[in-house]
């Protein structure tokens, strides 16, 4: 039986800017000349799993490529974590307090950088039970850690959990492997992956 309701944040609750695409691995794979996936890699490392100044980070981040600390790659990581923004749709806060009157504990589970600023614990602090990123946790969505110490630190078993989010692997694959069970907030042609076009969708799911 699920007992918690865990989302995924940016893409799923919260709706990113058209800049976005400026900044994603994608671009940052261009600038400094290297494949994406070591790139990606690296950024999870350091900008996912730790925290730090703005500094501190970036030259992490340099030296575990064994690039040079550019001001155009400083540049890119100013805009990048500039041109975040965190506002849900009214529609969603509505769906998160309906979830929490139905008994269900509400949490928001997100790989994120500390760099980024947010104001959801205090926006969401009476609906969302709990919010657990990357950096604090030190692993990402991608590590069985991660879902570990939220089953410990709620409680709960990891049958009792559903999440909820638009990256196939990181939010249907991997929670799923890791015993939670999970719905893709997208579009997907195998069968066997539970998709949801709406989120209110989700309560279909629910007890």
């Amino acid at each position: 039986m699920i007992k918690v309701v865990s989302f995924d944040i940016g893409g799923t609750l919260l709706r990113e800017n058209n800049d976005v695409s400026k900044y994603n691995l994608n671009a940052l794979s261009n600038l400094i000349g290297l494949p994406k996936d070591v790139v990606k890699n690296a950024y999870k490392d350091v900008f996912q799993k730790t925290k730090g100044s703005f500094k501190k980070l970036v030259k992490d981040f340099c030296n575990k490529l064994n690039i040079k600390e550019t001001q155009e790659l400083i540049d890119f990581f100013k805009q990048k974590f500039n041109n975040t923004f965190e506002q849900l749709d009214s529609e969603d806060i509505e769906l998160l307090k309906t979830i929490k009157n139905k008994g269900y504990k509400v949490i928001l589970f997100s790989n994120n950088c500390c760099l980024v600023k947010s104001t959801l614990k205090n926006s969401l602090k009476d609906i969302v039970d709990n919010i657990f990123y990357s950096y604090d946790l030190g692993y990402t969505k991608s590590d069985e850690e991660s879902f570990r110490f939220i089953e410990k630190k709620l409680h709960c078993q990891a049958s009792e959990f559903l999440h909820i989010g638009d990256t196939l692997k990181s939010d249907y694959l991997k929670p799923i492997s890791y015993g939670w069970n999970a719905l893709f907030y997208g579009i997907s042609d195998e069968e066997n992956i539970k998709c949801i076009s709406n989120l209110s969708d989700v309560l279909k799911y629910l007890d």
